[in-house]
């Protein structure tokens, strides 16, 4: 009876083991491979084994954190934070756990471990040497992890900017697989937004395709309506899906937004 009882368990363990390996891949398809800027303009440096790229504001610009997609890398963003500096504004972006050239395992608590121990570094200078307040860009994934770190820092953000964010990583694994309720209910990773939104505070800006079939726009704005932002828009960018948001009409819109903070 009791090899019986230890094989169950066994047999349990590995079909667990291999599943929320096969959710890390899923939810995590990030690239390891160190990669280097390509615009000398963006330094690299580490906050303990994360890879952190960054780019110094011009005088009276702020800094943008920019937390990026759960696809590829940080490189893969680099015209985006091209067209920032372009602007003047300081960069400060993370590379999280297990992608570009960053160590661990990437779990949800891992990296709103990592990138909050970012944020205090940065907001109290020791990251840049002077103590610097920023405006929070997060896109998809990233949205998610901009508002937790919005919501559980001691330090209020400038304002927050959120494309394609989503309800919870739940919501989007039910809408992408709803024949699939077990498997969903499993999920380790839940950053659950739009219950974490009610607590935002700053300024907030949504940018969010009208044609995503990945994140509904109906998630946009179920995050706009929990947020507590008392200055708080939803911008859906016409004809935009899920990766291809970065219009000329989007950008006019970001900029118009954060040149107020």
């Amino acid at each position: 009876m009791m090899r019986i009882i230890l094989r169950a368990a066994l047999l349990f363990s590995l079909f667990f083991a291999a599943y929320f390996t096969l959710e890390r891949f899923i939810v995590y398809p990030l690239a390891p491979r160190s990669i280097a800027p390509s615009d000398a303009r963006l330094k690299v440096s580490k906050i303990g084994d994360m890879v952190v790229w960054s780019a110094p504001a011009k005088r009276g610009k702020p800094t943008v954190v920019y937390l990026h997609g759960n696809a590829g890398h940080i490189a893969k963003r680099t015209a985006r934070l091209q067209r920032l500096m372009d602007r003047g504004y300081g960069i400060v972006a993370p590379a999280y756990r297990g992608s570009n050239g960053s160590k661990g395992w990437p779990t949800e608590a891992g990296i709103a471990s990592d990138i909050n121990a970012l944020y205090t570094s940065l907001t109290n200078g020791a990251f840049t040497g002077t103590p610097t307040v920023p405006i929070l860009y997060g896109e998809s994934i990233g949205a998610a992890v901009a508002i937790n770190l919005a919501t559980t820092s001691a330090v209020r953000p400038r304002a927050i900017v959120l494309e394609a964010p989503f309800t919870s990583l739940k919501d989007v694994a039910a809408h992408m697989h709803p024949q699939l309720p077990l498997a969903t209910g499993l999920m380790l990773s839940r950053w659950p937004s739009v219950r974490r939104a009610t607590k935002l505070q700053a300024p907030l800006l949504i940018l969010h395709g009208e044609k995503d079939d990945f994140i509904p726009p109906k998630m946009g704005r179920a995050i706009l309506e929990a947020a507590g932002s008392k200055h708080k828009e939803l911008y859906v960018v016409k004809g935009a899906g899920h990766i291809n948001m970065w219009t000329g009409d989007a950008q006019r819109r970001l900029y118009r937004f954060i040149k107020q903070f």
